[in-house]
């Protein structure tokens, strides 16, 4: 079993990078918040290479409460049986807000990344400006529902983008 709060050094390529704001810039450009999701494979006891994004077919919805994505069970079963045949692990959700990064409550209550250890990335400003990591808000899963937020240092620790 593969136990994600063991890892401390996470390789991202910046071609994944770029996936995920083409995306979330798109749909955001339409007024709506955006998911992507980070897999790959641990590569030693500590460290993990995310190696593909996955763009989940998603409901996007913009109303007087506010902004929200939904990732029906069907989409999150083809995922789960893709992880499985592949052999690869969801590490991360990452997601966009209009306006500053944070975890919302909602963010906290419905995550798609469920696994201890998993991280969960908000993107601010719909992803607009170039990325910077210092811009993200990230969050590692604690226990149920506990997300720590990782301060600028810990994340640039944690997460080395391979350019």
């Amino acid at each position: 079993m593969i136990l994600l709060n063991k890892i401390e050094r996470i390789l991202l390529p910046f071609s994944q990078i770029e996936i995920v704001y083409k995306h979330l810039r798109n749909v955001g450009s339409q007024g709506y918040e955006g998911v992507a999701l980070w897999i790959g494979v641990l590569i030693s006891e500590t460290e993990f290479e995310i190696t593909e994004t996955i763009i989940p077919q998603q409901k996007l919805s913009n109303s007087e409460e506010g902004l929200l994505y939904l990732v029906e069970a069907y989409a999150l079963e083809k995922l789960n049986w893709y992880l499985y045949e592949n052999k690869l692990t969801l590490l991360s959700q990452i997601h966009s807000h209009p306006n500053r990064a944070y975890h919302s409550e909602t963010d906290d209550k419905y995550p798609i990344v469920t696994k201890l250890g998993g991280f969960s990335i908000v993107v601010p400003n719909f992803a607009k400006a170039p990325f910077q990591l210092k811009d993200w808000a990230i969050f590692r899963l604690q226990g149920n529902q506990d997300w720590r937020e990782l301060d600028k240092i810990e994340s640039s620790d944690i997460f080395n983008i391979i350019y």
